[in-house]
């Protein structure tokens, strides 16, 4: 099962903010139970999509920010006051946004909202441990998830300053 939950990716200003887009298909396994006879997307899966942009975020910005260090892992260690004020529902077209509030060499929080037709739908402050990209073992996924998002980026617009 892959486990992306951000189909693209707009835009990524390092040291700023990140924009992209999920779009909820009813095809998704979890919406036969979650819940019968009114599909919705559970929280969990909706603070991982925001987490997972906010993690290329921080990993471009950590590129740019310490050059010297190499790649940098982000892990998501705390959300705090997340809110679901409605819910995401199968058709639903999210726009994702992040923006980075403080990054070190060790950790780097932001905030992150999922907005519907102009509606915000979800929001959270992330909190991410960053491991070292030279002391960890090679993992093949990360490789696959940055042609994942790269290739889909139709609009590929990921700027660097």
């Amino acid at each position: 099962m892959r486990f992306y939950l951000i189909d693209r990716i707009e835009e990524i200003q390092p040291n700023e903010f990140a924009k992209g887009i999920k779009c909820w298909s009813l095809s998704e396994d979890f919406f036969t139970e979650h819940f019968p006879g009114f599909p919705v997307v559970p929280g969990v899966l909706q603070i991982e999509s925001m987490a997972q942009l906010m993690g290329m975020l921080i990993e471009r910005s950590y590129q740019q920010s310490f050059p010297e260090a190499g790649k940098a892992y982000p892990l998501l260690s705390i959300v705090q006051k997340a809110k679901f004020r409605e819910p995401l529902i199968p058709g639903d077209q999210c726009f994702v946004t992040a923006k980075l509030t403080s990054l070190d060499t060790m950790r780097a929080t932001g905030t992150a909202e999922i907005h519907v037709d102009g509606i915000l739908k979800a929001q959270a402050d992330l909190s991410f441990t960053i491991m070292d990209g030279n002391k960890t073992p090679h993992n093949p996924f990360i490789h696959q998830r940055e042609e994942y998002y790269l290739s889909l980026n139709v609009k590929n617009t990921l700027k660097q300053r």
